[in-house]
């Protein structure tokens, strides 16, 4: 059942326990394996991804061939081919309008200063073959790659026992521009994406999720590639008042729970009557849902009702979770939103449900863990541009700072520093 919790003891212990949640033994045991299968597959190649598969394959089939493409557009339905590209429009507006503008300025003295922005030479998405979010997680990755113009975008992802892919990804990444899609998946696939194979093209930066392998493994390539933000896994607070429907919020809570059995959900209330009511339409709505025994258990482990003292109470506790998710079902939820300051996506008002997020807005199912939001970002165009700063200095510019320049240099001990800017003065003043 869900709980309604109203002491400030109870609140903060069960906050904490929900923020200090982990995998434990899990990831002290699979650390070893996943840096063997890394360390195989940077060893042996193509040879070491054949340890991926149950029944070996050759592995000029890894890459799916163009008539498995083809074929994918007549194994979906048209209504779903209509809603994957009008999606996809959505998004690429969404995300064309984050695009950093790269600039120049010309300054006093003959000074230039600006930052430039150029996309990777190639990308690695990495999508889970699960039906969690497999259309939605193409797209958040592989549309923003789009916009940064990206010139080479590789899809990675698992095939079932027969070596077949599910078509809505081959479908969402066609439409997305991705033409080079291989069957792989888990620690093998971030592996040949960090180290390249004969058959898969090293790349210079890797985003997606899974499972915790996938995590693991990412976080151990750190460094000889760019990686987005480990998500291990996602929670949902929701801020209601007295005006907020109790069967949506019913309704948000095992949507949340749904996509992520391992997920939190915190209602965070100051309406007793809303707290029972929101208790009574989950327990109801969880006799009618597909997987009730399933979400019922991992309701009752994560997720909560808080009773707090005030909407501001509501927001403190909020920032100090830093969400991925945060709903303001409030009667003036504008009023709130500048006093958010750690959420990862904010939907706003009683008509913004959370697949708003995940299929139009933002890289919604792909956001760092809670906690984590305070100073990391969801997938953007910006996770594919490497930016550079541009700097050039006259002779008159360098006079006038370099008594500045040389006096901190020196407080630094950086006497080579000092000396080369005063070679610099030197040869201008023998010109």
């Amino acid at each position: 059942m869900l709980r309604i919790i109203t002491q400030s003891v109870e609140i903060e212990t069960e906050l904490q326990r929900i923020r200090d949640r982990s995998y434990g033994e899990e990831i002290r045991g699979k650390e070893i394996i996943v840096r063997e299968i890394l360390d195989n597959v940077k060893l042996q190649g193509d040879l070491a991804l054949l340890d991926e598969f149950q029944q070996p394959i050759p592995l000029k089939q890894l890459r799916v061939s163009g008539s498995e493409l083809d074929v994918a557009y007549q194994q979906i339905s048209k209504d779903l081919l209509d809603a994957i590209q009008n999606v996809s429009k959505q998004l690429e507006i969404f995300h064309r309008q984050r695009l950093p503008k790269s600039w120049v300025k010309f300054e006093a003295d003959d000074v230039v200063v600006g930052k430039r922005y150029y996309p990777h030479k190639r990308a690695g998405l990495y999508v889970a073959g699960d039906q969690c979010s497999r259309l939605s997680r193409v797209l958040m990755q592989a549309i923003p790659a789009k916009v940064a113009q990206v010139p080479q975008v590789v899809l990675v992802t698992p095939c079932d026992l027969t070596g077949k892919i599910h078509p809505d990804i081959l479908v969402a990444a066609q439409v997305a521009g991705i033409q080079e899609i291989y069957r792989l998946g888990g620690v093998y696939a971030i592996a040949a994406l960090t180290y390249g194979t004969s058959t898969i093209p090293k790349v210079d930066v890797i985003t997606g999720t899974g499972g915790l392998d996938v995590t693991l493994a990412k976080k151990m390539v750190y460094g000889t590639v760019v990686i987005d933000t480990p998500v291990e896994t996602s929670d949902l607070v929701i801020i209601a008042d007295r005006k907020a429907n109790p069967s949506q919020i019913a309704a948000d809570i095992l949507a949340q729970v749904e996509q992520d059995p391992t997920t939190a959900v915190i209602i965070l209330t100051p309406d007793p009557f809303l707290a029972e009511k929101i208790q009574q339409r989950v327990e109801e709505q969880l006799q009618y849902h597909s997987q009730g025994i399933l979400t019922e258990k991992a309701i009752a482990h994560y997720s909560l009702i808080v009773l707090v003292d005030s909407l501001g109470q509501a927001v403190a506790i909020t920032n100090q979770f830093a969400p991925q998710y945060l709903m303001l079902a409030l009667a003036n939820p504008w009023d709130f939103v500048e006093q958010i300051r750690y959420a990862g996506t904010i939907f706003i008002g009683s008509n913004t449900p959370k697949a708003v997020g995940d299929y139009l807005g933002s890289s919604g199912v792909i956001l760092p863990p809670s906690g984590m939001v305070r100073y990391a970002s969801a997938i953007g165009v910006e996770t594919f541009l490497k930016p550079s700063s541009l700097i050039e200095y006259s002779p008159q510019a360098l006079q006038k700072l370099s008594a500045t320049l040389e006096l901190l240099s020196l407080a630094e001990g950086f006497s080579a520093s000092a000396e080369a800017i005063r070679l610099r003065l030197e040869d201008n003043e023998k010109l």
